[in-house]
């Protein structure tokens, strides 16, 4: 997939759920290559939905994490944090959806990553915005509906 249109980008996909990962997915279905980031053990909770009744396969999972590869960090233990930013390093996107009080407690914000890699583009997924009394607050489609 040399001419794809995303041939050559690296993204890092930080993200769970719905939001963040499906535009990662977007992004590996134009050629990027994406690394998922999951937590040891269960993985990303997404990966553990419960299939539709009757559907042997989980496609909820599949429709937001194909095309990428995926490594199991303990982003809340030292030396997991410093294998993601070796990758942050190399990456041209940082794709997340995680709260921003969660962000800043594993040195994930901007702040943290972008002095490491200037030409970053950090992709940020949240619920309520950015910045004002709501914007540490999660949420999820079902909520908004």
């Amino acid at each position: 997939m040399s001419d794809s249109l995303f041939s050559g980008l690296r993204v890092i996909d930080c993200a769970s759920w719905i939001a963040g990962p499906a535009a990662a997915t977007i992004l590996s279905d134009f050629g990027a290559d994406v690394i998922k980031i999951e937590p040891p053990g269960s993985g990303d909770p997404w990966r553990n939905s419960t299939p539709i009744p009757g559907k042997p396969v989980d496609y909820y999972w599949q429709l937001t994490s194909r095309n990428k590869r995926s490594v199991a960090l303990d982003l809340k233990d030292e030396e997991g944090r410093a294998a993601l930013y070796r990758l942050v390093d190399g990456a041209d996107v940082f794709v997340t959806n995680f709260p921003l009080p969660v962000r800043e407690r594993l040195g994930l914000s901007p702040e943290h990553l972008m002095p490491r890699n200037q030409r970053l583009i950090y992709a940020s997924f949240t619920a309520y915005g950015e910045t004002g009394d709501e914007a540490a607050k999660t949420g999820f489609d079902s909520t908004a509906y």
